[in-house]
């Protein structure tokens, strides 16, 4: 989904952005799972308006903190009629075209993955840009590691945690490499753990299908 405040143009360009980076995660997870992966829906992107200027997504009215961006957007989807949590049928990543606050974050689960602009920026091959006063080590530009972004949420929505407790994965090498902890900046060169594996090939909504071949995320 492309949520569109009402301060911002819709764009051209995101809409087929977002597609690109599914498709990706599509081919991606195939290849990661012997060939079982997610259907995407027809149309795959949803464009919704908000009558909400960008600068409220971000707002600590109402609701304040860490997840306060992906609260406040659940509420305006709700209020909009767009959007469920814990959908049994499907899962959607919601792109909204305003920037999260400085100490915020986009955040995945309950069926609904929830990222800001710069995400779209990255997948678009735009300049990021940096939440508080200095970038950190995730607001970096390249395509993949963006693309990389919506794998790491998305499979949020399907049951995937951080592994950082998980004894399997307590190597910086593991935690630099894993998917659904650091391996979202090096992706598509990321790895599933086999705790990963076990819960994405036991859930219904993934199944076997013929996907294109992975493209160069770095690509045009």
């Amino acid at each position: 989904m492309y949520l569109v405040p009402s301060d911002r143009a819709v764009s051209v360009v995101y809409p087929e952005r977002i597609l690109f980076a599914a498709r990706h995660v599509q081919s991606w997870l195939a290849l990661k799972l012997d060939g079982r992966t997610f259907r995407l829906a027809s149309p795959a992107v949803r464009i919704v308006r908000s009558d909400k200027p960008a600068r409220w997504f971000s707002s600590p009215e109402g609701t304040a903190g860490f997840n306060g961006f992906y609260r406040k957007t659940l509420d305006e989807l709700g209020r909009l009629g767009a959007g469920r949590l814990n959908d049994p049928e499907a899962r959607v990543i919601v792109y909204v075209d305003a920037d999260h606050a400085c100490g915020q974050s986009g955040a995945g689960g309950n069926g609904v993955a929830i990222v800001s602009a710069n995400d779209l920026r990255g997948i678009s091959g735009e300049a990021i840009v940096p939440a508080c006063r200095q970038a950190n080590t995730a607001e970096i530009a390249g395509r993949c590691r963006w693309i990389g972004g919506m794998a790491h949420e998305l499979l949020h929505t399907l049951g995937l945690i951080h592994p950082d407790r998980s004894p399997a994965c307590q190597t910086p090498q593991c935690r630099s490499a894993a998917l659904m902890m650091h391996g979202y900046i090096t992706y598509p060169n990321a790895t599933l753990l086999a705790d990963d594996l076990a819960v994405l090939n036991r859930t219904p909504l993934l199944s076997t299908r013929s996907v294109g071949r992975l493209a160069d995320c770095a690509g045009p």
